[in-house]
């Protein structure tokens, strides 16, 4: 069992930006869901709002990554820990990246009306999945430097949220195609990246959750 292990001032300050990182993407991903109902709400004030917060966001996380990189690299860290961190931080810098790109699908033109009350229900269920996995992901990280065996467990729940996440996306893509011939295709298109970014989000909150699987191996190696 691998509770309250020594950390290294140096791994300490790596723990302490990847759970910057989470949060931030909690944050990202809420914001999203706020964007999405804006647009529900056809209310364009916030919209803007909500993008930019998001950008901030993904640039913030960025500059994590990199201060992560240059410590990983500037030290004497094992090469397996080393190789997982960094699989680790790129998973949550993919994962805000996707947040992002999902955003910028749902605000670079207004969606079909048609699509948003026949996908609404669907994408206000995938979203608040989205959002408990963000959240999940947060107590993943935190769980990695007190005790890895509930770190493990945390995310046997977020991959099979993911799963989930599956079942909805192939869900909203049918309903999406089922309306191709009442759609422009510019629609459809717009749509249908919006719901695979948001596929791209679960993701890569699921590759984390195999980052720190191989973190564990490796410590008990």
């Amino acid at each position: 069992m691998l509770k309250f292990r020594f950390i290294s001032n140096k791994e300490s300050q790596i723990y302490s930006n990847l759970m910057k990182m989470s949060s931030m993407i909690t944050e990202g991903v809420v914001a999203l869901q706020d964007e999405f109902s804006s647009i529900r709400r056809d209310n364009k004030d916030p919209i803007a709002t909500d993008v930019i917060k998001i950008k901030g966001y993904h640039e913030r996380i960025a500059m994590l990554r990199e201060e992560i990189l240059s410590t990983l690299y500037g030290e004497a860290f094992l090469p397996d820990f080393k190789e997982t961190i960094v699989m680790l931080t790129q998973s949550l810098y993919s994962t805000i990246k996707a947040v992002k790109d999902a955003s910028r699908a749902m605000s670079s033109r207004t969606p079909n009306e048609k699509c948003i009350v026949s996908l609404s229900e669907g994408l206000i269920t995938y979203l608040s999945l989205v959002v408990e996995a963000s959240r999940r992901t947060s107590d993943l990280i935190s769980a990695i430097q007190i005790d890895m065996e509930e770190a493990i467990k945390v995310g046997k729940e977020i991959q099979a949220m993911e799963r989930q996440g599956d079942e909805i996306k192939d869900s909203l893509l049918q309903r999406l195609y089922d309306m191709e011939k009442e759609l422009d295709i510019i629609s459809i298109l717009q749509m249908k990246d919006i719901i695979l970014f948001i596929d791209e989000i679960l993701d890569n909150m699921e590759e984390a959750t195999l980052s720190v699987e191989l973190l564990y191996a490796t410590m008990k190696a």
